[in-house]
C-alpha cells in the first residue's frame, strides 16, 4: 500500500483560462485547489502562484517546501464544437509570452526537494513524468495528448475535483485518490468507449502503485506485545474465526445528480465501487473510544462467545456504535478490538450494493430543488447497505467539510441534502448532465449498446455488466467483502453481492440451514447478454481442478481486466482455507445453474462436496456466503458456458417444465421431481420443505431403499 504525509503542504502554479470556468466565464478562480482552501493548516496547506515564470516558481519551490505540486495550463477558448479543451503546459518568459517547458529545465527545479506527488492539469509527455520519477516524485498524474488528444475542459475539472475531494481524506493515498477519480468519472463522463479502448477524459498515472480502490487489505495489522502475525490475525490469535459484526441492513435513498438514464446498472456500479472506497477509507483506521458488554449475549453467537457494544470515532472524526461479537479473550484485549472493527467494517462496507429498478419499471424521474444540490437536477436511488453505514452516510452529509460525497455526484442522503455541495459543484454537474445524461449523447458516447434489456434508458435497467478495463489500468478487484461476510449474523441481509456494486431487484428466500431447506427454483433467467468465451478446458465432467482454474482465471483476465492466476485466486477465505471454487462450480452447475437459486440446497448438498468443509463446523449463513461468492467469482463465466449446466428433468414425469413451480431436490440422490408428481400420502405440503429449516426430502426410490 502506498503511503502518505500526515499533512499535505501543496505549491498551485495556475496559467491560462480557467479550467473549471462555465461557458464563456473567464474569471480565474483557485479550480481544483478550491478543495483545499478551507483546511486553514488543519491537515493542508495551500499556496497559490498564477502566470509566473519558471524561475519564480524555482524560487517559491525552494522557500515553501511542498510535498505536492499542481500544474493547471488552463483551458483553451471555446471552441467551434461548444467546448474548451485542455491546453499544454506553459511558464510565462520574460517577455511575457507563454513558452512550453522542457523535461530537464522542470526536473531541475526539483531538485534536492521531497516531494510526494506532482498533478498536472495540462499536456506534458512520458519524459517529463520519467524526469520527474527520476527525481524521486512517488507519484506522477498528467495528460499526454498522443493517447488523450483532446480531452474537454468539464471533463478535466470533474476528474481533478474529485481526485483532491477524495485527498481531503487523511486516509486517502494518491493512487487510491485516482481509483475513486476514474470511477466518478465512468459515471458523470461516459465510459466504454469500445473494447480495449481508452474514454477521452482519463489521465495517466505514473506510479509503483496500481490506482486500485482500498481493500481489506490496507487494514493495518494490530499492535500486541508479544504476537507475532506474519502468518495473518487468524493464525495467531485462538477464536478469531467467531468474531462477528453485528450490523443488520438497511435501504437508504441516495439522490445522484443526473438525469434518468444515470439509473442504468453499468454507471450505478461504479458509483457503488467508489460508494464503498468512501466508507473504507472511513473505517479502516478507525479510534476505539470505548467497548462495554452488553447485558445480553444475541442468540445466534456461537456457543461460550460474548458480545460488547463499541463506541469509535471514523476518520472525519464522526462517532458511532455498533456491537461486537466473539471469545471473551478477543473482546478483553483493546488492540484485537479495534483491529476486529476495523476489518468487519471494511468487509461490511464491501457489501454495500446498489438496487436497480424491477425489470419493466420506468428509472425515476428528475428533479430540482433549490433546496438540494443547488438546484441541480437530482434522480432518486436506492442503495443496500448496513445501519452503521446508513448512519455514517448521514452524518457525513452534514459535514460541509466532507467532500468525498460531492466527488461521486451526490447532492442527497435521504431526505437531507449534502452540506458540501456548492454552486461551482452544482454548474459543473448540471453542465455535465446536459452534456452526456441523454439518450442521443449516450448513443454518440458509445456508452449503450443499440438496444438495452428492459427498453431505452428511463425505461428500466440495462443488463449488468462490471465495469470495464484498459490497456494500461487495472480493473479494481472487490472480492474482499466475502473474506468476513461469514461473520455476519444470521439476521444479515441474504442479498447477493455482485462484484459491480448493484443488484438486481430478488424475491428470494432465505435458503436456511437445514438439510432439506428451501428447493423452490428460482425461474427469472439472467438477462445480461454475455459474449462468447472460447474455452480452453475439457468439458465439465472430464475437466481437473488445475485446467479449471487456469480456464477461469484466463475468462477474468481477458473479460474483466483482473491480473489474476491459480496461485492466488481467489483471495476469499470460507472455513479458514482458500474457497473451493472448482467444486463449488461443478456441484452448481450440475444442479441447474445459478438461476435456481434456492432450489439448491447449498448448505445441505453443495458445501459438503467443498474442500472447505469440515464435519464438525460452526458457521451460520453458509449457504448465503456460498451464493454470494458464486456470485462474484462464477456467475459471468456459468453465463459464458452455458453447456456446463445440467438441465433438470423431472424423476418421476420425465418432464422438465421449468415454470413449475414446485420443483424439488431429493436429499439423497440430488434428482429433481416436480412435488405434485409424488402422489405418495403423508408427505405434507411444498412449504413444508421449501421454507427456511425445511424437512428433508427423499425421492420415491431413496425412500424405498432405505425401507429394504
Amino acid at each position: 500500500m502506498a503511503s502518505r504525509p500526515s499533512k499535505w503542504r501543496i505549491l498551485a502554479v495556475f496559467g491560462g483560462l480557467d479550467l473549471d470556468a462555465i461557458e464563456d466565464n473567464t474569471e480565474p478562480s483557485c479550480g481544483a485547489m478550491a478543495e483545499f482552501t478551507d483546511l486553514a493548516g488543519s491537515s493542508a496547506e495551500l499556496l497559490m502562484l498564477r502566470d509566473k515564470t519558471l524561475e519564480d516558481v524555482a524560487k517559491q519551490l525552494t522557500v515553501w517546501r511542498p510535498n505536492l505540486v499542481y500544474f493547471s495550463s488552463g483551458a483553451s477558448p471555446v471552441t467551434e464544437a461548444g467546448h474548451r479543451t485542455l491546453m499544454h503546459l506553459s511558464f510565462k518568459a520574460a517577455d511575457g509570452m507563454d513558452v512550453p517547458v522542457e523535461p530537464q529545465d522542470l526536473a531541475a527545479i526539483l531538485d534536492g526537494q521531497e516531494i510526494d506527488a506532482v498533478y498536472f492539469d495540462g499536456f506534458v509527455t512520458a519524459a517529463h513524468a520519467e524526469a520527474l520519477r527520476e527525481q524521486g516524485v512517488a507519484h506522477v498524474v498528467y495528460w499526454d495528448k498522443k493517447l488523450t488528444p483532446s480531452p474537454k475542459a468539464l471533463h478535466v475539472t470533474q476528474f481533478s475535483h474529485a481526485f483532491f475531494a477524495t485527498l481531503r481524506n487523511r486516509s486517502a493515498t494518491i493512487p487510491e485518490a485516482f481509483a475513486v477519480a476514474l470511477h466518478s468519472g465512468h459515471a458523470h463522463c461516459g465510459s466504454n468507449p469500445g473494447p480495449m479502448l481508452r474514454p477521452s477524459w482519463l489521465p495517466e498515472l505514473v506510479s509503483d502503485f496500481e490506482p486500485l480502490l482500498p481493500s481489506i487489505d490496507s487494514v493495518p495489522l494490530p499492535l500486541v506485545r508479544g504476537a507475532d502475525f506474519k502468518n495473518g490475525v487468524a493464525a495467531a490469535v485462538p477464536g478469531w474465526e467467531n468474531v462477528r459484526l453485528l450490523a443488520p441492513h438497511a435501504e437508504l435513498r441516495l439522490l445522484v445528480c443526473g438525469q434518468s438514464t444515470i439509473i442504468d446498472a453499468h454507471r450505478l456500479s461504479y458509483l457503488g465501487e467508489a460508494l464503498r472506497a468512501l466508507l473504507v477509507l472511513e473505517v479502516r483506521q478507525l479510534v476505539l473510544a470505548s467497548h462495554n458488554p452488553c447485558e445480553r449475549t444475541p442468540a445466534h453467537l456461537p456457543a461460550n462467545a460474548t458480545a460488547t457494544r463499541c463506541s469509535m470515532r471514523w476518520a472525519s472524526n464522526a462517532h458511532a456504535t455498533v456491537v461486537l461479537g466473539g471469545p471473551p479473550q478477543v473482546l478483553g484485549h483493546d488492540s484485537l478490538v479495534e483491529y476486529a472493527l476495523r476489518q468487519t467494517l471494511v468487509a461490511d462496507a464491501l457489501s454495500l450494493q446498489f438496487r436497480l429498478p424491477p425489470a419493466g419499471i420506468p428509472a425515476p424521474v428528475a428533479r430540482r430543488s433549490a433546496a438540494i444540490a443547488n438546484n441541480t437536477a437530482v434522480v432518486d436511488a436506492l442503495v443496500v447497505t448496513s445501519v452503521w453505514a446508513v448512519h455514517l452516510l448521514r452524518t457525513l452529509s452534514q459535514y460541509t467539510s466532507f467532500r468525498g460525497l460531492v466527488a461521486l455526484g451526490f447532492g442527497g442522503v435521504g431526505s437531507a441534502r449534502v452540506a458540501g455541495f456548492n454552486s461551482t459543484d452544482a454548474a459543473r454537474y448540471s453542465a455535465l448532465s446536459d452534456a452526456y445524461d441523454t439518450p442521443e449523447a449516450l448513443q454518440a458516447a458509445g456508452a449503450l449498446p443499440a438496444a438495452l434489456p428492459g427498453g431505452q434508458p428511463g425505461a428500466g435497467p440495462s443488463a449488468p455488466s462490471g465495469p470495464a478495463s484498459y490497456p494500461t489500468m487495472l480493473a479494481p478487484k472487490h472480492p474482499d467483502a466475502q473474506k468476513d461476510a461469514d461473520a455476519q449474523p444470521g439476521g444479515s441481509s441474504s442479498q447477493a453481492q455482485p462484484a459491480n456494486g448493484h443488484a438486481k431487484e430478488e424475491a428470494d428466500e432465505d435458503e436456511g440451514a437445514g438439510a432439506g431447506a428451501a428447493k423452490r427454483r428460482k425461474l427469472t433467467e439472467a438477462a445480461a447478454a454475455v459474449p462468447v468465451w472460447v474455452s480452453k478446458r475439457p468439458r465439465m465432467w472430464e475437466c481437473s481442478e488445475a485446467q479449471f482454474l487456469e480456464d477461469l482465471c484466463a475468462f477474468h483476465c481477458e473479460r474483466n481486466g483482473k491480473n489474476v492466476t491459480p496461485e492466488t485466486f481467489p483471495d476469499a477465505i470460507l472455513n479458514g482455507s482458500r474457497l473451493d471454487l472448482y467444486n463449488l462450480y461443478k456441484e452448481v452447475t450440475s444442479r441447474g445453474g445459478i438461476k435456481v437459486g434456492n432450489g439448491i440446497n447449498w448448505k445441505g448438498q453443495v458445501f459438503p462436496k467443498m474442500n472447505n468443509f469440515t464435519a464438525h463446523n460452526r458457521m451460520t449463513g453458509v449457504g448465503n456466503a456460498l451464493k454470494r461468492h458464486y456470485t462474484m467469482y462464477l456467475l459471468e463465466y456459468e453465463q459464458a458456458h452455458p453447456e456446463d449446466v445440467i438441465r433438470d428433468t423431472c424423476a418421476i414425469c420425465g418432464g422438465s417444465d421449468e415454470a413449475a413451480t414446485d420443483w424439488i431436490s431429493c436429499d439423497s440422490c440430488n434428482n429433481w421431481v416436480h412435488f405434485s408428481c409424488d402422489g405418495r400420502t403423508n408427505l405434507g405440503t411444498f412449504k413444508d420443505y421449501a421454507k427456511g429449516n425445511g424437512a428433508t426430502y427423499n425421492c420415491i426410490n431413496c425412500a424405498n431403499a432405505k425401507r429394504a
